[in-house]
């Protein structure tokens, strides 16, 4: 058993003693964990505190700004990302997202540890971490220099000196630097000029933007200010991992014989017809219906691949990829389970979806220097036991499998509470990531419904196999849930070679009661499951609608203002949204975009009401000292 610490701390940051289970979340489990929404709704003598707090951690040095930018829609206004510091080294995702008007705060969001105690002097020097790392896992670190110790906040509320390591299985390790062991991992992927023609997989013909080089038209479009290139992995596994294994910021390191080619610009290979055709329909919607150049802001290159063998789709951020910037690799979709048919998984709304993954670290990214922190826990209390296949089981003596190496489980305790309740949880900002690209992924169909593509709220439905997540009634397509009251979490458990660090067990909990048992599902954090939450609040915002969890009705401001409810949503993200950002924080962030954009009027209305039909209501701002 590991036990994790009782639930109130004192905030050493605003001299007041903060009750983590007064969220409305209930019973959150964040020790030293501030969380900071302040804004739409909040009285301006509260807006000045937070003002005058967050200027004094910037004259002591706990709060350094790190980017400061204009905003691209209204005058006046500018944005600050504050990140948190310790005696010198950077906090782990602490930081303030902070909003100015002609120099007057407007809002405030983020994330603060308020009593950060560990030491700033390593033990273990960064070459021996990485050493350490590398002898542990096998695969090789991406980065020549030695990279820079942080302060990282673990679960429990304690906080560890340890070397943040990206190696190229994908993965960024943090490593103590006070005894080497791994403490956390946080992933670095998300899963799922000439003008030919060609047939995509349903059989339409669309024209593909190319160009002529060799003899031969290749997919490579010069013809948008963005280049957009699409490779073809030919199946070829060893292609595949050279195409995707990490490189130089926008350095080439594809050639000739890895781009998808046609000798008449007459194209045949439907994964490649709709894999560039839709990822250059997927920049024209940033483009032309957010102002945003590309993926990342400045119409730097995207690069796809297609033709590849597994079933799914994947967006690797950088330093992965061909150029360094991330890459995008579309593979298969069975048509059927079990069958042997299977479609390129090229459709639209996925593509959309993946490349929105690669906006969303970008633009977090460059105003935070990070970006969502993916791979936080938001825990909370569970039951003191659970029943399952006749037996009950304590928390104080439950193990969980943790799949320690391929097929080689091993069992590992439970977290538990010191009163002997399960922790579960789930990852939020995973959550919130799935569902911005959800949300854009159909957001782009309806763009381009007059050029033929798929106008609808279900994910997806583009396959034969049909809609992966609907936004339009999350409980119709299998582990969904539409409604915070029922977010998916699981019971955590403790990583068989260290109590530092925490993973999601197989076993699933839905509003803390016990839904199933499926050691398979070890390490998933329901971010999939989760993102229904945030996707529906957007399907409610326009369409209106009741959540059938929280039974409450929205009216919704129409199908006619969609693209003002996509605006707002984009804003939120773009602009607002901090590192640390649970979905109540994430909520709240999408309020404060809608008063920015849309104050007063029935689409800000709409908005509000469908973020507390699932179970997002206000945040109420906690005192700032």
């Amino acid at each position: 058993m590991y036990t994790a610490p009782r639930l109130v701390m004192v905030s050493a940051l605003a001299g007041v003693v903060i009750l983590t289970t007064g969220r409305p979340a209930g019973a959150q489990l964040a020790p030293g964990e501030l969380s900071v929404a302040v804004g739409h709704g909040t009285n301006v003598e509260e807006l000045r505190q937070w003002d005058a707090t967050l200027d004094a951690m910037t004259r002591t040095g706990e709060l350094v700004v790190v980017s400061r930018q204009d905003d691209r829609s209204l005058p006046g206004r500018t944005h600050e990302y504050l990140a948190q510091f310790h005696e010198g080294v950077q906090v782990h995702g602490g930081g303030i997202s902070r909003q100015l008007d002609r120099g007057a705060t407007v809002s405030v969001f983020g994330a603060l540890y308020t009593d950060v105690d560990v030491g700033t002097t390593p033990a273990v020097n960064a070459g021996e971490a990485v050493s350490s790392l590398v002898q542990r896992t096998g695969a090789r670190p991406v980065d020549r220099l030695a990279p820079e110790p942080v302060i990282l906040p673990l679960f429990d509320g304690s906080y560890e000196l340890a070397y943040p390591v990206t190696l190229d299985d994908y993965y960024t390790y943090f490593v103590s630097a006070a005894d080497g062991a791994v403490v956390h991992r946080e992933a670095m992927f998300h899963t799922q000029s000439a003008v030919g023609i060609g047939a995509g997989f349903l059989g339409d013909t669309k024209k593909i933007s190319t160009t002529r080089e060799g003899g031969r038209y290749e997919a490579h479009d010069r013809l948008r200010p963005g280049e957009v290139v699409t490779l073809d992995a030919n199946f070829d596994v060893e292609r595949f991992a050279r195409l995707t294994e990490r490189g130089p910021y926008r350095v080439q390191r594809w050639t000739s014989s890895d781009i998808a080619a046609d000798a008449d610009n007459d194209w045949g290979d439907a994964a490649v017809v709709d894999g560039h055709v839709h990822m250059g329909w997927t920049y024209d919607y940033f483009a032309q219906q957010h102002g945003w150049q590309g993926l990342d802001g400045r119409n730097g290159r995207i690069v796809g691949i297609v033709n590849n063998s597994f079933f799914n789709a994947y967006a690797y951020g950088p330093p992965f990829g061909p150029e360094g910037a991330g890459v995008y690799a579309f593979g298969r979709r069975q048509v059927a389970r079990g069958s042997d048919e299977t479609q390129p998984r090229v459709a639209l709304h996925t593509v959309a979806h993946e490349l929105m993954h690669g906006l969303t670290h970008f633009s977090v990214a460059e105003r935070a220097g990070g970006p969502l922190r993916g791979g936080a826990v938001t825990g909370r209390l569970g039951p003191k036991s659970f029943e399952w296949e006749g037996e009950t089981h304590t928390c104080t003596e439950t193990q969980f499998l943790f799949e320690i190496e391929l097929d080689e489980w091993v069992p590992s305790p439970a977290v538990c509470s010191d009163d002997g309740e399960f922790i579960i949880g789930s990852s939020h900002e995973g959550a919130l990531n799935e569902a911005l690209s959800d949300i854009f992924g159909v957001s782009t169909g309806f763009f381009h419904e007059g050029a033929g593509a798929l106008g609808s709220y279900e994910y997806g439905s583009e396959y034969a196999a049909g809609t992966l997540r609907s936004l339009s009634d999350p409980w119709s397509v299998g582990l969904q849930t539409g409604a915070y009251p029922l977010r998916f979490e699981f019971a955590l458990g403790v990583y068989p070679l260290d109590e530092r660090f925490i993973f999601y067990s197989g076993a699933l909990f839905v509003n803390a009661e016990l839904f199933a048992w499926v050691p398979e599902w070890c390490c998933y954090g329901a971010v999939h499951w989760n993102s229904t939450i945030l996707s529906h609040a957007f399907y409610l915002a326009v369409e209106g609608g009741t959540n059938l969890a929280t039974e409450i009705t929205v009216e919704g401001a129409g199908a006619a203002n969609r693209e003002q409810v996509e605006r707002i949503f984009f804003r939120a993200l773009t602009a607002l949204m901090p590192q640390r950002a649970p979905l109540w924080v994430a909520a709240d962030v999408f309020r404060q975009a809608a008063a920015d954009l849309a104050a007063g009027t029935p689409v800000q209305q709409a908005v509000e009401d469908a973020l507390v039909a699932v179970g997002l209501p206000p945040l109420p701002p906690e005192p700032a000292g």
